[in-house]
């Protein structure tokens, strides 16, 4: 049975191209509930019309698809909702015209996370449609708000009785077990729009907390101009995780005001204080330490923290600077240092959305069945790693990130011109489908 039902899943590929497409057109930025509740209904119509049972939260946040039974149960969690699509003028094809080149899914979460969504609905409808016993069932949960506070996770969890052992294809591959934490850190100064010099019309960088900005502007009118100066700088976009994968036009454009002399101290002060962190993805110049890579002999990687939005509104600059801590290092560690450079450099600051790390014992044994499925498809050594960046696996107990980005593979989560290979999806669906057949069927 296990061998026939792997080889049907090539002929899923069709249904996966065009479900995707689907998916990715509708504009379900984070925020936008009546597009985030479209694209669940599009899912939950789906999956009716494939006899499968469905359930709401009553918030309507969140979608369960549920199939088999058993005494234990098997986990999945995605989302669909997506970050906004950075600077339009960088995309080559439209972010919500979902498009298939023949090689590549293109638009705004075709990896981040709408193409893995249609790749395990369509796993779970193809063992639906087997006669054959359960013995574990599975939660196919979609989440819409994983791109900001996990408002969604909540409601599921009291609600639902939460899988024994999960998984969330929204990362890498082999099994990430340890996830950095993540903190969005807010400060603000008052900045009176008059100076002594002309007036700040304006300041704008990033539209996401957790995206390494690619534009930035500012604009002013100085007495010694007859029109107004309008400074640009331009970068590339990337997951925050990942920032040495972009390039910041935040910090680029506090050295372009900076170098404009603008007579303004006050914002000055604020320009050089951003500027510290130019090319410094680490948080060296914030005062985080990064000695120690290592606990139970596992890498935990480095503490990243990096601008990624600056906007200037009724006398107000607002900064955000995004955390990604590593196991060990603890939100009052993160206040501290904040508290500190608040005393220098004038600013008051909040802690908005943030989450622990995460560090899941590898002894549990399914753990194992999904080590070997990523092997006997790929033949690549299985195992565990480090996850930069933050999952729905921080959301239920004995969760991991596993996918959909093979080693060596380009991420373009929150990048323009998001894609994802076909190659790797159909890698994606044999890997994912072994693994529920070996821990879901009996």
């Amino acid at each position: 049975m296990r061998k026939p039902f792997l080889d049907s899943l090539d002929h899923l590929k069709e249904d996966i191209i065009r479900e995707s497409l689907d998916l990715i057109s509708i504009p379900s930025i984070t925020h936008d509930v009546v597009a985030n509740q479209q694209c669940l209904a599009y899912l939950e119509n789906l999956a009716l019309a494939s006899g499968l049972t469905v359930r709401y939260t009553p918030e309507k946040d969140c979608l369960v698809i549920s199939l088999g039974e058993g005494s234990e149960s098997v986990g999945i969690l995605a989302h669909v909702d997506v970050v906004a699509i950075g600077d339009p003028d960088k995309w080559e094809t439209p972010p919500f015209e979902g498009q298939f080149d023949g090689q590549t899914l293109i638009g705004r979460g075709a990896m981040d996370d709408k193409v893995p969504v249609v790749i395990i609905f369509n796993l779970i409808k193809a063992l639906s449609q087997l006669n054959h016993p359960f013995k574990r069932s599975i939660q196919f949960i979609i989440g819409t708000k994983e791109e900001e506070e996990w408002t969604d996770m909540a409601n599921y969890l009291a609600h639902f009785t939460p899988p024994d052992v999960s998984f969330t294809p929204d990362g890498g591959f082999p099994i990430h077990n340890i996830e950095k934490g993540y903190g969005d850190v807010v400060l603000s100064w008052p900045l009176p729009s008059c100076f002594s010099g002309g007036k700040l019309l304006s300041i704008h960088s990033g539209d996401s907390p957790n995206t390494i900005p690619s534009k930035g502007l500012a604009s002013f009118e100085l007495k010694e101009s007859s029109q107004p100066i309008t400074l640009a700088s331009s970068g590339q976009s990337s997951h925050s995780s990942l920032p040495k994968n972009g390039e910041n036009a935040l910090t680029q454009l506090s050295l372009k005001i900076l170098e404009q002399a603008i007579d303004y101290p006050q914002l000055n002060r604020i320009m050089t204080f951003i500027s510290q962190m130019h090319g410094d993805y680490t948080g060296a110049f914030l005062g985080f330490k990064n000695e120690v890579l290592h606990y139970n002999e596992e890498y935990i990687g480095k503490t990243y923290a990096n601008p990624t939005c600056l906007s200037y509104e009724n006398d107000t600059l607002s900064l955000t600077i995004n955390i990604r801590h590593k196991w060990g290092t603890t939100k009052e560690d993160i206040l501290t240092l904040f508290q500190s450079h608040s005393e220098t450099y004038g600013f008051k600051y909040h802690l908005g959305n943030y989450l622990d790390p995460l560090y899941v014992s590898r002894e549990h044994p399914l753990f194992q069945v999904m080590s070997d499925a990523y092997t006997e498809v790929t033949g690549l050594p299985g195992g565990f790693a480090l996850a930069g960046g933050t999952s729905y696996a921080k959301a239920l107990p004995n969760a991991v990130s596993w996918g959909p980005v093979f080693p060596g593979e380009k991420d373009t989560c929150h990048q323009e011109n998001e894609k994802i290979h076909i190659d790797s999806v159909m890698k994606c669906l044999h890997i994912y489908g072994q693994f529920l057949f070996d821990a879901c069927m009996a």
